[in-house]
């Protein structure tokens, strides 16, 4: 490297130093202040004791010693010099310069090296807080420590050429001279003609060297030189002016400096500049110059006022600065691209330490750049090191390498987000690293959508409840930790028994919030170790693990059914229900998850075959039984489209007079391959599938039909009694089936009984009541059936428009046997007819019931000791028989 101080035979070094700060600069500086974004900027130049400024923005000293000076560590690198926090650099940090004013933290300087080697100074970029450069922004600082060199040789050549052209217009003052001596003495003396022509021959042709000469230090200048007078006449020219504008030498001649811009703005700004040029010494300006051939290149002009031939005038020069356009646009659309990106941008040193970040930092983490620069990365984890991501960036940096992690990372409120980051080392013009760029994107969107999509996989959207995805691997986890510690594993089935018509009644809303209710009883009877797990529907499963027998599931089953049947309060409606469960065990019921299952379901559809609110433990047999009640379901569904459902009728006996009143339709199933199927088989199967509402309504169609057929047949005005489900029992759905099932038939809505069970219309009493008007506005005549069986209000029960009250047959069945069932019949009896209702009891089958029913004051009665349920034709012949009750 060549000593600061190596003579420098281009230009006068010591009339540069002494002509201290220079306005001419100040572009430079201020630029290189502004595409840094730093409060402060200089052009230092070193000799062998001080440090100068040439120019300077921000920075009130105007020289320092040459040992505090940063400048000198960027002469002796001979390359771009960065301090990221001169407060911890060994050599700066007790640095007056660091330690007072300007209290200077980071420091980037571009060399000054002149063309033949030697540095000079530095053009530098500083800040008071600890930060660092994009590779743009370093980039930008060296193309503008070139411009300085260049103004500088500049000047040196064309101080040069001014000493050269004045003392070429010595010579030709000296020749025009010589010629005006050569007129005056022409009559004299021919040998003195002849000594003065050989003196001249010899000025000429020394001075034409000269000339030569002078052009030649000319024409080896960079870029385009120019000499022009106040007259815009162009005296001066090098080569390359001609070969860049397209001018010939004689063109040049008759052009002005205007004359290559293309535009008025661009030709007033540099014709003030040429007048401050005249005025102020000199000046410079950047414009495209204008070819002769129309191309617009980007120049940087330089002037100096210089005297030439007794006259002033501008000597200057220009240099091409398309390369460093392209640079600078090209680092202003970085920069632009950097402030606009979403993604937070930042930039660190080795440490860690941020010496740049962006406005969307800002924006994602709620800290502002201020409060951001100099701190380290690290203080965005809040104290919540324990990261696997932390660990893989650390070793990323340790070994100068890309990487990529994902953080949690928190914002200045204390809000967790999620940051996917990626670091890339940045290494400067010796492959070195010095910093690392980070790109933060906040991906907590995508994360909560990812928690949202494994929970919607993993948990029941509507209960919270673990699903069947969790049941069955939970099930899976507790067989093998069962198989390792001889335990065993329960695994239970439960379906709320009368649901469906919870929900066909009150609605799906109410539905679902009973639904809810019951997995918090749920949850609340299981041990912390247990699962339990919305399987679908009304249906719930659970898994009870850890136990050496079946007692502590006995005992956790009794507690859910007494859970279960305490009264549920759902939107100001009191809600009875009660479950039905089955029960397997690993290992003796299965060894696999869908076994144990498949068991438990098995054993639930026993418990709901034997009265339901029970629990139940699997047996082989109840396989047979599920299959069986499948094939039973299947062949259901094909029995409306195969026309295998027939009605019976059952009469109806006035207990005064003995004689038929009234008819009830009854249901029978008839397969076509097959024996007749109990009512009591398949209509409980049809309620829990649905399929009681298609044929119901064939049922209510049928009943109506058969009804108008009697009339037309000649047989007496009966009303026939059709019973309604409670998956029926809809306000938008029932009175519109009935009011086509009255006129497609053509029968009179006063032959049309309704029955309903209390249960259902206890359910919902105030939607019942409404109902049930809308009904009795039809003409109908309405009963109450089983009743007895349920949970009546009396208060309810006065309200509602019913014509007749049903004792249930299981009441009349015992009468003579159990003295509770009398009075239960007798107090439905008086209820009846203290309400204005008749009262009719169903079931009579011998003659003590029917004695004590007369003896009550009972209006009707119904059954075997009658007439068993008849078919159509069966039943004409009979009503035509008109058949009396034998009174005994």
């Amino acid at each position: 490297m060549k000593d600061v101080h190596t003579p420098d035979p281009t230009f006068d070094r010591n009339g540069l130093f002494k002509s201290g700060p220079e306005a001419a600069f100040d572009e430079i500086t201020t630029l290189a202040a502004i595409l840094c974004a730093t409060p402060m900027a200089v052009i230092s130049l070193l000799d062998e004791q001080r440090q100068w400024f040439k120019s300077r923005v921000g920075v009130a000293v105007e020289g320092t010693p040459r040992d505090i000076a940063f400048c000198g560590l960027t002469v002796e690198r001979m390359a771009l010099t960065i301090i990221s926090d001169a407060g911890l650099h060994p050599r700066f940090a007790g640095n007056p310069l660091v330690t007072g004013p300007p209290y200077i933290r980071f420091y980037a300087g571009a060399p000054l090296v002149m063309s033949d080697g030697t540095a000079i100074g530095s053009l530098a970029v500083l800040d008071t807080v600890p930060r660092t450069l994009c590779a743009e922004q370093q980039q930008a600082l060296e193309v503008l420590s070139r411009q300085v060199v260049a103004q500088i040789e500049l000047r040196s050549h064309v101080q040069r050429l001014a000493d050269v052209l004045r003392d070429l217009s010595h010579s030709e003052e000296l020749l025009r001279l010589s010629h005006r001596e050569l007129e005056l003495r022409v009559s004299e003396r021919t040998s003195e003609l002849i000594e003065l022509n050989a003196r001249l021959a010899s000025e000429i042709d020394r001075h034409s060297s000269e000339a030569r000469s002078s052009q030649a230090i000319i024409d080896s200048l960079p870029g385009i030189f120019y000499l022009y007078d106040r007259m815009g006449r162009f005296l001066r020219w090098n080569r390359n002016f001609e070969m860049i504008t397209g001018y010939t030498a004689e063109e040049i001649r008759q052009l002005q400096p205007l004359d290559f811009f293309a535009t008025e703005q661009e030709k007033e700004l540099v014709d003030q500049r040429i007048g401050r040029a005249f005025t102020h010494g000199s000046a410079s300006v950047e414009a495209d110059l204008l070819t002769k051939g129309g191309k617009r290149i980007p120049y940087l002009f330089t002037g100096i006022r210089i005297e030439f031939n007794g006259q002033q005038c501008i000597s200057g020069m220009g240099v091409d600065i398309t390369e460093r356009r392209s640079a600078e646009e090209s680092l202003r659309l970085r920069n632009r691209a950097i402030q606009a990106s979403v993604n937070a941008i930042i930039i660190t040193d080795l440490e860690g330490n941020i010496e740049y970040a962006n406005p969307a930092f800002e924006r994602m983490t709620g800290y502002s750049i201020r409060e951001t620069l100099g701190r380290n990365c690290r203080f965005l984890q809040a104290g919540d090191r324990n990261q696997a991501g932390i660990a893989a960036i650390r070793q990323a940096i340790a070994d100068r390498e890309e990487s990529s992690a994902l953080l949690r990372n928190y914002r200045k409120d204390g809000e967790m987000f999620w940051n996917d980051v990626h670091i890339a080392p940045v290494r400067d013009q010796h492959d070195e690293v010095t910093h690392f760029v980070g790109v933060l994107n906040d991906i907590s969107a995508i994360k909560h959508y990812e928690y949202e999509l494994e929970r919607h996989a993993n948990v029941d959207a509507l209960t919270a409840l673990a699903n069947r995805n969790v049941l069955k691997d939970r099930i899976r986890q507790s067989i093998a930790t069962a198989e390792r510690h001889r335990e065993w594993v329960a695994v239970g089935f439960m379906d709320l028994d009368n649901f469906k018509f919870i929900n066909d009644s009150l609605g799906h809303t109410v539905g679902d919030e009973l639904l809810k209710q019951v997995a918090k009883r749920l949850q609340a009877c299981l041990r912390e170790q247990d699962t339990v797990a919305r399987y679908g529907g009304d249906e719930f499963a659970f898994v009870i693990s850890g136990e050496k027998d079946e007692k502590t599931a006995v005992t956790l089953m009794s507690r859910i059914l007494r859970t279960v049947e305490l009264p549920f309060l759902v939107e100001g409606h009191k809600l009875f229900v009660s479950c039905s469960i089955g029960l397997s065990f690993f290992p003796k019921d299965g060894g696999d998850v869908d076994t144990l299952l498949k068991n438990a379901d098995a054993a639930m559809f026993r418990a709901k075959e034997k009265g339901r609110n029970n629990f139940q433990f699997y047996t082989p047999a109840m396989n047979q039984r599920v299959t069986e009640r499948l094939t039973l379901e299947s062949r259901l569904r094909q029995a409306l489209l195969r026309n295998e459902f027939v009605l019976h009728y059952q009469p109806k006996v006035d207990l005064k007079s003995g004689r038929i009143v009234g008819l009830e339709a009854l249901l029978r199933w008839r397969p076509s391959n097959g024996e007749m199927v109990p009512p009591s088989t398949f209509i409980p199967l049809a309620e829990e599938t649905g399929l009681i509402v298609p044929i119901g309504e064939w049922v209510l169609y049928t009943a109506c039909a058969h009804n108008r057929l009697m009339l037309q047949a000649g047989v007496q005005s009966l009303q026939v009694a059709v019973n309604i489900s409670a998956r029926q029992f809809n306000t938008e759905t029932l009175v519109h089936m009935v009011k086509d099932a009255l006129d497609s038939t053509g029968l009179d809505s006063s032959l049309l009984e309704l029955e309903l069970t209390e249960s259902l219309v206890m359910q919902n009493p105030e939607e019942a009541i409404g109902l049930l008007a809308q009904l009795k506005d039809m003409g109908l005549r309405l009963a109450i059936d089983d009743f007895g069986t349920g949970y009546s209000s009396l208060s309810h029960l006065q309200r509602f428009p019913v014509d007749r009250l049903k004792i249930d047959q299981s009441f009349v069945r015992d009468i003579g046997a159990d003295p509770n069932d009398a009075i239960i019949a007798r107090a439905v009896i008086s209820l009846g007819h203290s309400l204005g209702m008749s009262v009719i009891a169903e079931g009579v089958s011998n003659y003590e019931q029917l004695a004590f029913l007369r003896e009550n004051g009972c209006d009707e009665m119904q059954g075997f000791l009658f007439s068993m349920p008849l078919p159509v034709d069966e039943l004409i012949s009979l009503l035509r028989s008109n058949p009396t009750l034998a009174m005994h």
